[in-house]
């Protein structure tokens, strides 16, 4: 359904942004461009080969998109979730979850700006750091704050649960510090639970501490004129970013806004458990306890999820798509009814600039913390490198990567073992990569009657 809506209508919605005469970033270019190729033979493909009874099967090339595509967004977040489990977070002890949301303004500037992404989460780690170190001073009675250590990693999530814009940041913490022994050994201490004060007062914190961020860049003025308030996004990402954001139509009428559908009845009702402050929400009421590893498992998952489940997408008669989002909003609301263009331009802002960390880590599990090969769990074996890591199932004999080899995620994710032969259950071997158009062509021709690529 996603494949067909974006061959169809990508024409269309690139037809409609030159006749704005606006330009459509390459990088949101790439992006579909790559997810009209994933998966297809006729674009690239591994050869793997049986050596016992001369099976042979092909396994075509994958986008490996970081916005939209649902099967390489899948395998992304297993393979962050398994290297986040196994060689990042200790086994053993109790994780809080910490989700920071901005108001819409300051989304709208964090999409497309690295440099202030990267200095609000470097804000939030200080901040709630901070506050752990100086509830384990006052709790476990230390002499300093210097002698509490905790650790944090904060990923950076940019899409709702209606498919719009909206960025906002998962932090997972340790729920208490490590305190050195006599020996220097890190011993974990438990602290308490954070209370709604508690939330409120750092919630206020983080709004102040942004704010001022922000006029030190030059990105707020206190005073009513609003050319000192420049729009530092592009125009066409603008249009896109702010359609998202408010649930209006991008290409539609000035106002219009998205046909939703839902029963009042449905209705969420807050449970105000969150800190607020000026339209920030810091939020921290999940966490996970030390012995629960299938939790924290699906925790890091729900971290490092996909924005778009393709069972959630449907086609209408009236030719329209119904997305159905997961859990009704606080209005009842449920479904959301796009045209194929609207559709198009939700994805384009979905798209993340490139050579932009989703992932940050902080405190004790920072790459030049001193503590941190001390509680980091050691890896149980060598995996395999880049070079031969996207097939290949031989890892004793390859140099140390944090990469899961591509044939495991693809069993992972799909359960289906690439690497197995269906005729006699043995291992296979990768003996090519086609890579060449014209090679490519007269190999699918030679095995089979092929019609022209989508």
């Amino acid at each position: 359904m996603l494949y067909s809506l974006v061959a169809e209508h990508l024409p269309g919605f690139l037809a409609r942004c030159e006749d704005l005469d606006k330009y459509v970033p390459g990088f949101v270019q790439r992006e579909f461009e790559a997810f009209l190729h994933c998966g297809i033979l006729d674009y690239g493909f591994a050869r793997v080969h049986c050596p016992a009874c001369s099976f042979d099967r092909l396994v075509a090339f994958s986008c490996k998109g970081r916005a939209f595509c649902p099967s390489c967004g899948a395998r992304r977040m297993e393979d962050g979730a398994a290297h986040l489990c196994n060689e990042v977070l200790p086994p053993l002890i109790p994780y809080r979850q910490w989700v920071l949301s901005f108001p819409k303004p300051l989304r709208y500037l964090m999409a497309y700006n690295a440099a202030i992404c990267r200095d609000i989460t470097r804000i939030l780690s200080r901040v709630v750091l901070r506050y752990l170190k100086r509830l384990a001073k006052k709790f476990l009675k230390l002499k300093s704050v210097q002698f509490a250590n905790p650790g944090a990693l904060v990923v950076i999530q940019r899409f709702g649960s209606g498919l719009n814009l909206n960025v906002h940041l998962h932090a997972l913490m340790t729920d208490g510090v490590y305190v050195l022994d006599d020996q220097d050994r890190p011993i974990f201490w438990v602290l308490p639970e954070p209370s709604r004060e508690d939330l409120d007062h750092l919630a206020a914190q983080l709004c102040d501490e942004v704010m001022e961020l922000l006029r030190r860049r030059g990105f707020w003025s206190d005073s009513d004129d609003s050319s000192d308030n420049e729009d530092p996004v592009d125009p066409l990402m603008g249009q896109l970013a702010r359609a998202s954001m408010t649930g209006t139509l991008a290409f539609g009428p000035a106002g219009s806004r998205v046909v939703t559908l839902g029963n009042p009845q449905d209705a969420r009702v807050s449970k105000g458990r969150a800190g607020h402050a000026s339209g920030f929400n810091l939020d921290a009421a999940v966490r996970v306890a030390a012995d629960d590893r299938l939790h924290r498992e699906r925790l890091c998952r729900y971290l490092l999820r996909p924005p778009l489940a393709q069972g959630r997408l449907g086609e209408r008669p009236d030719g329209r798509y119904a997305f159905q989002m997961k859990h009704p909003w606080p209005d009842g609301t449920s479904v959301l009814i796009f045209s194929g263009v609207e559709l198009i331009g939700r994805l384009a802002a979905l798209v993340p600039p490139p050579r932009q960390h989703a992932v940050r880590y902080f405190g004790i599990f920072a790459p030049h913390s001193k503590l941190r090969p001390l509680v980091v769990p050691k890896p149980l074996k060598p995996k395999p490198s880049p070079a031969c890591c996207i097939l290949s199932d031989d890892t004793e004999k390859c140099r140390y990567s944090r990469r899961t080899p591509w044939a495991q995620l693809l069993q992972m994710v799909f359960g289906i073992d690439v690497l197995e032969c269906p005729k006699c259950s043995c291992r296979m071997q990768r003996i090519a990569f086609l890579t060449q158009p014209r090679v490519i062509r007269r190999f699918l021709d030679a095995i089979a009657k092929r019609d022209e690529p989508p």
